[in-house]
């Protein structure tokens, strides 16, 4: 059976704390970046939540309104539908009829395809009879509120990463030339470090 044992003084954050020689500066430096952005994307991860949670909470509250302010109904075209003077938006533009709470109401409408004199146009409007979108789902707020928490959170990430990435680099050009330094005293007697000694 084997056992498992954990040992406190081998995790790297306590590199900081060490006493060792052998751990330099730069080791000491680039220990303490990794530990301060890992503890930036772990507070990161739990303000995207709360991010997520708000924005779920103002969107389904926004969707749920849109819901009850908007009311399906059958307008009916007035004359055949004209080819669009821009197709970028809606294919065909018609002169349409409806009717909410007993007021009349006309407007010409873009419509994807041609239409004739009379024929049924389902439409959404507002409370005031106007034209409107169709309502969004309440379920879209649930994909909202992920999208943004995880972009944030993905953007607190993505950048702790490039600073420890820039840290590690500046870490590694130190001790690269604080090895040669040591090199050089120990092979061409830099600083009087060579035995003499006859």
């Amino acid at each position: 059976m084997k056992s498992f044992v954990i040992r406190p003084m081998t995790w790297p954050v306590l590199r900081l704390f060490s006493r060792n020689p052998l751990i330099r500066i730069s080791d000491r430096i680039e220990t303490a970046i990794v530990t301060l952005a890992v503890l930036l994307v772990v507070i990161a991860a739990a303000c995207a939540g709360v991010l997520g949670t708000v924005i779920h909470d103002t969107e389904a509250q926004n969707y749920r309104q849109q819901a009850q302010t908007r009311h399906a109904l059958v307008a009916t075209a007035v004359a055949d539908s004209k080819p669009a003077v821009s197709a970028e938006t809606t294919a065909y533009t018609v002169h349409a009829r409806w009717q909410l709470n007993g007021v009349d109401h006309a407007d010409v409408l873009g419509w994807d395809y041609a239409v004739k004199t009379g024929e049924p146009l389902p439409i959404w409007v507002d409370d005031h009879g106007e034209r409107v979108g169709w309502p969004t789902p309440v379920e879209r707020a649930t994909a909202d509120a992920l999208t943004a928490a995880v972009v944030g959170w993905l953007i607190v990430v993505l950048a702790a990463a490039q600073v420890v990435g820039v840290v590690r680099a500046h870490a590694i050009r130190m001790r690269d030339v604080q090895w040669e330094k040591d090199i050089r005293s120990l092979v061409d007697d830099d600083g009087g470090r060579t035995n003499h000694s006859q």
